[in-house]
């Protein structure tokens, strides 16, 4: 007995069965991805608020606007002969900021550049800031970062040392890295090392003497970097909480 053949139309069938178990769901993938706005968790902003309300696709929203760090010129201490340095070179920049009282210390403590070795390596656009206070009169001696330990060789130029007149300096603190959020209770231990963002507003704050906030540091400097790709790549269908 001769098997019967199937028959073209019902070969086409199934084969556009299995293509569409095949696509289908890839594009409801690409569908949900690209249809619509997707929410998306980020950092925390710190320091005072302002709030205005705009329009977003006929629907009025509330806006925004965070603390950022105002503009300042001090000299940077780094090489043979000081050099101007202005904020603007900062601009478009991640870094992380901190302040240290010459009247009290001759050098960087050891937190500090243990703190830098375990950061910078890991994140080579990253600058470093340090701010001197009092350091008006002081003749601060440069010592390359590379200098105090062979784990920050290749770094120096990520590390940078400012000094200045110090009522700017002390006004940059309270003002700018430090300034307290009326709505809010929280303190932070001026100590601490504060992580600025591209657009110079603050996004946390850590202690480089706790070994747990070092490690929670740079989970939080390569999320503010992911932040910066996502919105990038797919900044039309981005709404950050």
């Amino acid at each position: 007995m001769s098997q019967q053949k199937p028959s073209k139309g019902k070969s086409f069938t199934k084969a556009l069965v299995l293509i569409v178990l095949f696509i289908a769901p890839a594009a409801v993938f690409y569908f949900l991805i690209y249809a619509g706005v997707h929410k998306v968790n980020r950092l925390k902003f710190y320091g005072p608020k302002t709030f205005t309300v705009k329009k977003i696709r006929g629907s009025e929203v509330a806006d925004t606007t965070y603390h950022q760090i105002p503009p300042f010129t001090l000299t940077n201490i780094a090489g043979t002969e000081p050099k101007g340095f202005n904020s603007k070179s900062l601009e478009g920049k991640i870094y992380l900021a901190h302040f240290l009282d010459r009247s009290m210390l001759h050098d960087i403590p050891k937190e500090v550049v243990y703190t830098a070795y375990e950061i910078l390596p890991f994140f080579q656009e990253l600058n470093f800031v340090t701010f001197w206070e009092n350091s008006d009169t002081a003749n601060i001696k440069y010592i390359p970062p590379s200098d105090r330990t062979r784990k920050l060789q290749g770094m120096d130029h990520q590390w940078i040392e400012l000094k200045g007149n110090d009522s700017i300096i002390s006004r940059l603190k309270t003002e700018g890295y430090f300034k307290a959020d009326p709505n809010s209770k929280e303190v932070f231990d001026p100590s601490s090392i504060v992580l600025v963002d591209k657009e110079g507003r603050i996004r946390s704050y850590f202690n480089p003497v706790m070994q747990a906030e070092i490690t929670n540091a740079k989970k939080e400097i390569l999320l503010l970097y992911k932040e910066y790709e996502l919105a990038y790549k797919t900044h039309r269908f981005i709404e950050f909480n």
